[in-house]
């Protein structure tokens, strides 16, 4: 509850409201030249640091087995039992990952790899096909998941073990760096660059979700996309968001969360009762195949022969994404998670988390892909004409009881952005906000401006065209978040053997007495 005045914290809050001022009279002054700087950044990043950003990944991917079968398997994540039972924790999991950025990659980005092929394979060929398929298994599965579990993991350990009140990543770097830094000039550094990566990555959630919105809407309203239409449904998230967050209703933002997992769930159910169910479980089970065979080789594929582009514009941009969100996500993750063991914790959280992306691609990619097959859609001519967004509704137009289906499309695409700005404008409330607590709520009028600030970016990334601008965005916010990240891991650790391991020492201890006055009483 806000139960007392709070005042902003200027170095992190200012910080990067004067990122995004910049950044957003950059674009509006000029949107080519910037969609043109934009590029060559993307450009220079993906290809100079490709092969750190899939090394990270593959690293951590393997940190899970680690934790699974490691010395720290059976520690516990707190003394108390678990606030939730398994079921619930891990459809918690399960849902937290069933937004509209779901649907939208799971019936296009099959495409993008049929037109681009990996391992030279030609455009749109027999060959290209399964990896269109694999590809995106792969982007929205375990390795992209063992980020928010590791980091899931450590805040944890931070909530349930350390009995911290975790508000900002600075706190997580306490081990290396000690109070003094950490509640100084430093700490506010890492907050400040935090809150830039977390926008960018945030903005790349709506940026390339929106055109499927405009998309759904002209369809079912009738309406002819304009910049005017553009600003209005990005704004009216953020006002309609904003008037929630300072009425306090809560419920209310339950409501819609449910809503979006019912109605998302009801969807899959329906297409695959009554699409072509053989087909879809049949590709779906050769796609898992294809991809398990080749993990290694798509884990640390870098093109320097082919000059594909694959890599660089989907591998590194996915997980430069995912690092840009892992904060927020493991912060979640972690507060979900009191009670349980470290084994039973990482193998929950990464296979639940696998399987609630993996069943929307299942559906929703295989129909897709049945229908370009089928030839029912010039998949191809409308992208170059219409964009993407456009592409999607016309496959989405071949659903079965797709009259009913494309307005509940509509309505559960609108309210998924709403729970997605939700959360972010809440996590930099929080972040920006000066001396809170984990029980105490930020200003409503921080939220509120977070909840703005964040839209109008959106309208500057999308007032450019196309979702290169919007994955720019993310690899930006990526950079200084892959270093928090690796301070908050390098934390962990250090924190974690003197912690845990000198629990094995006493425990040890007391064994050995133990066992000493058993030999005394014999």
């Amino acid at each position: 509850m806000e139960n007392k005045k709070h005042k902003i914290e200027p170095w992190v809050f200012f910080t990067p409201l004067v990122f995004v001022v910049a950044f957003c009279l950059w674009v509006f002054r000029d949107p080519e030249q910037a969609a043109k700087g934009l590029q060559k950044f993307y450009s220079f990043i993906t290809d100079t640091l490709a092969w750190t950003y899939e090394w990270y990944v593959l690293i951590l991917f393997a940190l899970c087995f680690y934790f699974i079968f490691g010395p720290y398997a059976n520690k516990r994540l707190g003394d108390e039992k678990p606030e939730f039972s398994t079921l619930s924790w891990l459809g918690m999991i399960f849902t937290s990952f069933a937004g509209l950025g779901v649907l939208t990659w799971t019936s296009i980005e099959f495409f993008y790899y049929l037109q681009t092929p990996p391992f030279g394979a030609k455009p749109f060929s027999p060959e290209a096909q399964p990896w269109a398929l694999a590809y995106p298994l792969f982007h929205w599965g375990f390795s992209a998941w063992a980020l928010n579990t590791v980091f899931g993991l450590v805040f944890a350990y931070l909530f349930f073990v350390k009995k911290k009140d975790v508000i900002r990543p600075s706190s997580a770097c306490e081990p290396i760096f000690g109070e003094r830094l950490t509640n100084g000039w430093l700490g506010k550094l890492i907050d400040a660059f935090f809150v830039i990566g977390f926008v960018g990555g945030v903005t790349t959630c709506i940026g390339v979700n929106v055109p499927t919105i405009y998309a759904l809407a002209g369809k079912v309203l009738g309406i002819q996309r304009t910049p005017t239409i553009d600003a209005v449904i990005i704004f009216s998230w953020s006002i309609f968001m904003a008037i929630l967050l300072y009425t306090g209703l809560n419920k209310g933002i339950r409501l819609l969360s449910d809503f979006r997992v019912y109605f998302g769930f009801g969807i899959l159910a329906v297409i695959l009762a009554f699409g072509p169910t053989s087909y879809i479980l049949n590709t779906f089970t050769d796609s898992v195949g294809h991809l398990l065979q080749n993990f290694v080789r798509m884990s640390l594929y870098t093109d320097p022969y082919y000059k594909s582009g694959v890599p660089q514009g989907w591998t590194v941009f996915y997980w430069a994404w995912y690092i840009a969100l892992v904060l927020q996500a493991g912060i979640f993750m972690g507060r979900i998670s009191k009670g349980r063991t470290v084994r039973e914790y990482t193998i929950g959280a990464l296979l639940a988390s696998t399987a609630g992306s993996w069943i929307f691609f299942a559906v929703f990619s295989n129909f897709s892909m049945y229908v370009y097959q089928q030839g029912t859609v010039p998949i191809a001519d409308i992208m170059a004409s219409g964009g993407q967004g456009e592409a999607i509704v016309s496959i989405w137009t071949q659903l079965p009881f797709s009259g009913i289906l494309i307005p509940i499309l509509l309505v559960y695409g609108y309210i998924a952005m709403q729970t997605l700005l939700n959360g972010s404008t809440y996590t930099l409330a929080m972040v920006t906000t000066k001396e809170l607590t984990g029980e105490e709520e930020p200003p409503k009028w921080n939220r509120i401006f977070w909840s703005l600030t964040l839209g109008l970016i959106a309208v500057a990334v999308v007032s450019i065209g196309g979702i290169r601008p919007s994955q720019t965005m993310t690899i930006i916010g990526s950079l200084p978040i892959f270093i928090i990240s690796l301070l908050i891991l390098v934390s962990f650790f250090k924190d974690v053997r003197a912690n845990w391991g000198a629990s094995r020492e006493e425990n040890n201890t007391i064994q050995a007495v133990s066992n000493n006055k058993s030999s005394i009483s014999g």
